[in-house]
């Protein structure tokens, strides 16, 4: 009785582990850094990502971005910080199409006292990209995103583009 038991414990616990090895193969994580420095300003990004590979080609994610952004001369800084989720199709190994909504909680000076607000900012980014493996499951991605919802007349607002060039690393992405 007892042998069976660790039978049927030994069987049991090995499935859970192969149905958990399938789940964390489909898991994909990573992110990007950004960092710029001129005489004007310094910008500091953090953007990582987790998401599940939904069928070989299909992939869904949701990621978080941060943006410290200090003026030298006005001696003073702002933090932008926000959400997004996103849908990824692989053309083939290394070539994708992405869509993805983001969310962002955006700090602008009001008047010329440096005084400060918040806003939500919402956009809707579609575009391509490539990825290309470092070995293992690591690979390194860039893509072009264009923003649909952007409005040059809108403001104040985050951003002086509707285009989004990103670059980063990702594990288990290809």
């Amino acid at each position: 009785m007892k042998i069976t038991a660790l039978t049927l414990l030994f069987f049991m616990t090995s499935l859970v582990g192969h149905a958990q090895d399938k789940f964390t193969d489909k898991v994909f994580y990573g992110g990007g850094f950004g960092f710029s420095s001129g005489a004007a300003s310094t910008n500091v990004g953090l953007s990582p990502f987790v998401g599940y590979r939904i069928t070989q080609r299909l992939l869904a994610g949701f990621g978080i971005n941060y943006q410290y952004v200090r003026f030298k001369r006005a001696n003073t800084s702002i933090s932008n910080y926000g959400w997004n989720v996103f849908t990824r199709y692989n053309l083939a190994r290394q070539f994708f199409i992405q869509t993805e909504f983001e969310q962002l909680n955006f700090e602008f000076f009001t008047g010329s006292n440096e005084q400060t607000e918040r806003d939500l900012y919402n956009a809707m980014y579609v575009g391509a990209g490539y990825s290309e493996s470092l070995g293992g499951r690591a690979a390194f991605s860039v893509s072009a995103l264009y923003n649909v919802l952007y409005n040059a007349a809108d403001d104040p607002q985050p951003y002086n583009s509707p285009w989004l060039i990103r670059a980063g690393l990702g594990v288990g992405i290809l």
